[in-house]
């Protein structure tokens, strides 16, 4: 690792700005920070990028693959610490160098999310950064349950602790992702072993609260998070209507709307709308959501997150779809660090946070240095 206070020069790839491809450029950075981005190479830089792609750093806001790395298979919990750190260096390498941990505030029979659990990775997550063993910025993406009361009154703490941002979620048998029968049990993958008391008492507690009362919860935890300037994200936008209330309350960032014509209403309303890159890489959605790759071709997706799988980010920049290579970036980087309130980052430009991946393309594009605040954190074998 290179020590900030040292200057450190990459040139002969092709260096990828919110504004253009520079094909064998050179970017300088120092103390942290971006100093100079050339559309020129330098005969003896520090590390030549040649045959190589230079890009900002990736910004996650919707990554749940820690609840992998502590449950890998049934029955197996791995220690939170062990846990973070291997999550840790799982996205260092894939390039991200700002990850939302989405974090589900939610009490589901045996699966392996519960609030208390929640409300101890949010410590460990709050606890965990580069002084304390971690390569990446570790954040906290609070995913409270608008039916469970306990739930909206944990994350109502957790945001004057100290989160970084919020999703409302309303998970409610019957509607949206959770429309059909046994929905419960597939979308939670819960295990045969369940009983059936369980399952109909989540789903009694969930259809017992009112819509007027999820949206006053939803008002609730919008206003405490708007006063603390942490940005809020409706989760899973399943109507016109329910994505107009959400803008009404003050919603930054439209999450997973299930419908092309939600997402263009959530465009319309100028709220930032995201969904999943494995989506793209996949080739559409697991659960009949709409095809993200149409939905940016239609120019109502503004930022596209991970969800489960880190990899899924860099893969989806390098999928043709009719857009420059640095639209495809914009929307893995610029576009979610302004979507968080993240302006210092997200883009190779003079004064910007020194965040930046060195790309390999060959055979599969693939991450062969990852650079944080200027500090090499991961590099290929």
């Amino acid at each position: 690792m290179k020590n900030n206070a040292n200057r450190t020069l990459i040139s002969g790839g092709t260096v990828v700005t919110p504004t253009s491809e520079i094909e064998n450029g050179t970017i300088v950075f120092s103390d942290g920070k971006i100093v100079s981005v050339e559309a020129e190479s330098h005969d003896s830089p520090d590390i030549d990028a040649t045959g190589k792609y230079v890009l900002p750093g990736l910004v996650d806001l919707h990554g749940d693959d820690i609840e992998r790395h502590l449950f890998p298979r049934a029955g197996e919990r791995v220690n939170t610490t062990v846990a973070l750190d291997r999550c840790d260096i799982a996205n260092a390498s894939a390039g991200v160098t700002t990850k939302y941990h989405a974090i589900a505030f939610e009490d589901v029979p045996d699966n392996n999310r519960s609030i208390e659990l929640a409300r101890r990775l949010a410590e460990h997550i709050r606890d965990f950064n580069c002084e304390t063993g971690a390569r990446v910025d570790n954040r906290l993406h609070m995913r409270c349950e608008l039916t469970n009361e306990t739930a909206v009154d944990a994350v109502s703490q957790e945001i004057q602790s100290g989160g970084d941002l919020v999703s409302l979620v309303s998970h409610i048998p019957g509607t949206g992702q959770f429309a059909g029968e046994n929905t419960l049990t597939q979308r939670y993958n819960l295990p045969d072993g369940v009983s059936e008391s369980s399952l109909q008492t989540l789903e009694t507690r969930r259809n017992g609260v009112s819509e007027t009362e999820v949206i006053s919860r939803a008002r609730e935890i919008t206003e405490l998070a708007s006063n603390r300037n942490i940005p809020v994200a409706s989760h899973d936008d399943e109507t016109v209507s329910s994505v107009d209330n959400a803008a009404a309350i003050g919603v930054d960032i439209s999450e997973y709307p299930l419908s092309h014509r939600v997402a263009q209403r959530a465009t319309e309303l100028n709220l930032a709308v995201a969904m999943g890159a494995p989506n793209v890489v996949r080739g559409g959605s697991l659960w009949d959501g709409p095809d993200a790759s149409q939905a940016i071709k239609d120019g109502v997706v503004d930022i596209l997150c991970s969800d489960f799988r880190p990899q899924s980010l860099l893969s989806s920049v390098f999928i043709e779809n009719g857009d420059p290579l640095k639209d495809r970036v914009l929307r893995v980087s610029t576009a979610p660090a302004a979507a968080a309130g993240l302006y210092d980052r997200g883009r190779l430009e003079c004064g910007a946070r020194a965040d930046l991946i060195i790309v390999d393309p060959d055979p599969v594009p693939s991450i062969a240095r990852t650079y944080v605040a200027g500090d090499e954190v991961y590099r290929s074998g």
